[in-house]
């Protein structure tokens, strides 16, 4: 630029001086049109003006005729070569944007550049000069003004970066390519890859650069969305509160989140590549009694393509083994083939070691409960042992009364005999079953009949029952079936309902006192029992069965609740309600089930309950 204008100035002052000595203006016509095509319009038009100014001095200081006629066709002249200078000079451009730039240039998809062999931008196509709204006229005169013009286009932040690729390229010749940002017409910038490769002669040398520039906004946006989402996606996972890994789908794990490597102390930096890792390596975390169970039921689930849930026990960081449920899933492809596995583990170690102690506290207290119970049951007891005693003594001196008769009577000493032996027999069961009732072991469930130990403890509980002016109501089906059941537990059952029951009447009364027991069967296949008294009701029946809940003074609150223990371990239900005619109703229920099944037990003489 610098150039074209000192020639301009040059082809000027010698035009002048020629003109000047010869008396002859229209030699400053030369001087206005190479201002016109070195310079500019606008500085052509200035040209004009003073030619036209040094024309009205020269023409009369030479006498010349016509002055005025002469000094208009010369301002015809050089308006006339000025507008012809230009016009040339916007089809010349044009010709050089769209012909002489480069091969291909004009049909380049979106916005095209090439460049001199020295690295000066030269022409943009149609599309990079309506990206930033500036006219071919426009930019010929950016151009004409500023080698660097492109520049100006670009975001402040990127030029230093922009132009460093560019002189790398004019350097080496190697192709550049870069990422920057464009202002638009509107002064909105977009991110742009701007790709520029040299164009060699016959012998390797650059003549020229063409260039490339792609909006790549949109596309970078998304990748950023994509990559943000990515991010969320793997925080997400990594702070989830469980343990997350995928497997391929043959099962061979792949990925582990934060949370189980920071568990399980798996060196993230060395977990093998997609698919390589060997499913026996996971294996190997889980305890070594559980590792061929785990082996195995893994294998079928991933073999059969069907969900798993499987409790083992897995090695922490710090050698500890702990419970652990892992649950599996599939992905499936719309045609169904599995894409991959995920995998979930919830450390549930506190809570089985919970639900353990909680088992055997269960235990301890039951057996403490009814190690308790004795001396409040001692009464009754000594009452039903004294029973058969007295009449093993009292026959055993009919026996010998017989036996000493003169002659003795051998047919009623052998049935008073007989006496004797089931009498014994009834004191040998009243003491195993309290045997029973302190053991450790459970007895065998078998097949009961639920009228009859209603009527034991009924018996057992005669002299309550009388001491406590209750009447007692029996309801009980006669083809009531028998079910399978540990008789001494059904009579700690029926024992401590019939108790409270009489315990809850002491301030209604004596007139009211009644309790009514009813036994039924029912058309879904279990038995009932119905204990329902007269008394005040039931301020919460929904929490009688709560453990320590109690509304006795003296009481523990365990009764009930060990209660619905054993009905429900025998598959059964126990409720409570209040009654509409004042009092309260506790029923437990019993399935038949395989009553039928089990052998019959024989009548047992004593029941001794827990109570609450």
């Amino acid at each position: 630029m610098t150039q074209r204008r000192a020639v301009a100035a040059a082809i000027g002052a010698v035009s002048f001086f020629l003109a000047l000595s010869a008396g002859e203006p229209s030699g400053l016509l030369v001087t206005i049109a190479v201002i016109s095509i070195c310079v500019g319009w606008k500085t052509g038009l200035a040209a004009i003006a003073v030619g036209s100014l040094l024309s009205a001095e020269i023409l009369p200081a030479y006498g010349t005729e016509n002055g005025t006629v002469r000094l208009v066709a010369f301002v015809a002249a050089a308006f006339g070569l000025w507008l012809a200078v230009n016009i040339f000079r916007s089809i010349s451009f044009l010709d050089e944007v769209y012909q002489q730039a480069g091969p291909g240039v004009a049909e380049i998809p979106g916005l095209g550049w090439s460049a001199n062999p020295d690295g000066r931008r030269r022409f943009p196509n149609a599309a990079a000069l309506d990206y930033v709204g500036v006219s071919a006229e426009e930019m010929r005169e950016i151009m004409d003004a500023d080698d660097s013009w492109w520049l100006r286009f670009v975001h402040p932040d990127d030029i230093e970066a922009s132009m460093a690729q560019w002189r790398h390229s004019l350097e080496t010749g190697e192709p550049m390519i870069g990422e920057q940002r464009l202002r638009r017409f509107d002064g909105t910038y977009r991110w742009f890859r701007d790709t520029g490769v040299a164009s060699r002669d016959e012998r390797g040398r650059i003549v020229g650069w063409y260039g490339h520039t792609e909006d790549i906004d949109d596309r970078r946006k998304a990748e950023a969305a994509l990559r943000q989402s990515e991010r969320e996606l793997r925080l997400l996972v990594d702070t989830v509160p469980t343990m997350i890994w995928l497997m391929t789908p043959a099962g061979l794990p792949y990925y582990f989140n934060k949370r189980f490597v920071d568990w399980a102390g798996t060196d993230s930096a060395k977990v093998a590549p997609r698919g390589t890792r060997q499913f026996a390596s996971h294996v190997e975390l889980f305890h070594p009694d559980d590792r061929a169970a785990v082996k195995a039921v893994f294998q079928k689930s991933f073999a059969r393509g069907e969900p798993l849930q499987h409790k083992g026990r897995l090695c922490r960081k710090d050698g500890e083994y702990r419970w652990i449920d892992s649950r599996f899933e599939p992905l499936r492809d719309e045609d169904g083939t599995i894409l991959r596995w995920y995998g979930v583990n919830f450390d549930i170690d506190d809570e089985v070691r919970a639900q353990e102690a909680l088992r055997l506290a269960d235990e301890r207290l039951a057996r403490a409960l009814r190690a308790a119970s004795l001396s409040e049951l001692s009464v009754s007891i000594a009452h039903e042992l004294n029973q058969p005693l007295q009449a093993v003594v009292s026959n055993a001196g009919a026996f010998q009364r017989w036996l000493n008769a003169d002659p003795p009577n051998f047919e009623h000493a052998s049935r008073v005999a007989q006496k004797i032996i089931r009498n014994a027999d009834a004191a040998a069961q009243v003491v195993s079953r309290i045997r029973a009732l302190f053991s450790k072991t459970e007895g065998e469930p078998l097949a009961i009949d639920l009228n009859a130990v209603i009527r034991e403890v009924c018996d057992l509980l005669g002299d309550r029952l009388a001491s406590s002016s209750v009447k007692l109501e029996l309801h009980l089906d006669s083809r009531l079936p028998a079910v399978a059941a540990d008789r001494i537990q059904m009579e700690q059952v029926v024992l401590n309902l019939v108790r409270n029951a009489i315990e809850a009447m002491q301030e209604v009364a004596t007139n009211v006192r009644r309790l009514r027991i009813v036994s039924r069967s029912q058309i879904d296949g279990t038995v009932e029992v119905e204990v329902r008294d007269r008394g005040r009701g039931l301020s919460n029946p929904e929490l009688i069965f709560d453990a320590f809940y109690t509304t006795k003074p003296d009481g523990m609150g365990m009764g009930l609740a060990i209660c619905r223990s054993i009905v429900e371990a025998h598959c059964g239900r126990l409720w409570a309600e209040n009654v509409e005619t004042e009092g309260a109703s506790i029923t437990f229920s019993l399935p038949i089930g395989a009553a039928s099944s089990v052998k019959e037990t024989k009548p047992a003489t004593i029941g001794v309950a827990l109570r609450g």
